[in-house]
C-alpha cells in the first residue's frame, strides 16, 4: 500500500473514531435525554395516561424512543385500547411531542352505575366511569353486541349537527318490526325510526324540528310525520 493510501485510510479511522467518540459522548450526555414532553392529539385521555402508559420520562434516550416507535405504540395500545396509534415529534433535539391517534368515541352504555365507552373499533372498554365528558349518546337496550355496534356505525355516519343533538338511542323492537328504535333528543324531542332507514332520514330532521309549534314526536319508521307530545294520536 503506498504511502498516501496509508495516510487517506488513517485519516478515515480518525474521522469514524472521532464520529463515535462524539455519539458516546452525547449519548452519555443529559442532552440525549428526553426534557419535555407534551401530549397532542387526546380528546376522551388525559395527557399523563398516555404519557404513563408510554412509559418514556426524562431518564429515556431521545433517539430510542424514534427506535423503539412502533414497539412503543403496540405497548400503548394495549394498555389503552382506545389508542390506535402513537408517533412521535422533536424539537430542539430534546422535547419530545407525543402525537395520538384515537378511536373515536361512538357513544356509551351505562350498566351497573357505570358508563362504559363504544369505540370506532366496536370495542367497549372495560374503564368503569361514575361521570363522563363530551356530547355522545348512551344506548339502552341493546343486549346483543352485534346490535350493539350496527347501532354505533349508523350513529356514526349521521351528520354532526344531528349526531351532536341525539342524547340517547333505545332498542324499541317488537314482533311486526324488529329494527324499530327511539331517539331522544337534547332539544326534548323524540324519534321513532327503523335502523334500516335511520341514517338516510335523520338528515332531514333539523328542518322537520324547525317546523314544529311544539315539542313532541317526530316518526321516521314509516315515512316522515310529527306530532306533539299532548296529541291524542
Amino acid at each position: 500500500m503506498s504511502k498516501k493510501r496509508r495516510s487517506y485510510a488513517k485519516s478515515i479511522l480518525i474521522i469514524i473514531a472521532a464520529i463515535l467518540i462524539i455519539i458516546l459522548a452525547y449519548l452519555g450526555s443529559p442532552l440525549s435525554k428526553v426534557r419535555n414532553i407534551t401530549v397532542k392529539g387526546v380528546s376522551d385521555l388525559g395527557a399523563q395516561q398516555v404519557i404513563d402508559a408510554t412509559q418514556i420520562n426524562d431518564n429515556s434516550l431521545l433517539v430510542g424512543v424514534f427506535v423503539r416507535q412502533n414497539s412503543i405504540s403496540e405497548k400503548t395500545h394495549k394498555q389503552l385500547p382506545s389508542v390506535k396509534s402513537v408517533s412521535f415529534k422533536t424539537k430542539n433535539l430534546r422535547d419530545l411531542t407525543i402525537v395520538v391517534h384515537e378511536y373515536p368515541t361512538l357513544g356509551l352504555i351505562f350498566k351497573d352505575g357505570y358508563y362504559y365507552r363504544i369505540i370506532d373499533n366496536g370495542k367497549i372498554l372495560s374503564n368503569k366511569l361514575k361521570s363522563y365528558t363530551g356530547n355522545y349518546p348512551i344506548y339502552t337496550d341493546f343486549d346483543k353486541k352485534s346490535d350493539l355496534i350496527k347501532i354505533t356505525q349508523i350513529y356514526k355516519k349521521m351528520p354532526e349537527s344531528v349526531k351532536n343533538n341525539i342524547s340517547e338511542i333505545h332498542n324499541a323492537k317488537t314482533k311486526i318490526n324488529p329494527y324499530r328504535i327511539k331517539i331522544d333528543m337534547n332539544d326534548g324531542n323524540k324519534i321513532i325510526a327503523d335502523t334500516r332507514t335511520v341514517d338516510k332520514k335523520m338528515k332531514y330532521y333539523p328542518s322537520i324540528a324547525s317546523q314544529m309549534k311544539k315539542k313532541g314526536v317526530i316518526d321516521l319508521e314509516v315515512g316522515a310525520y310529527s306530532y306533539p307530545f299532548d296529541s291524542k294520536k
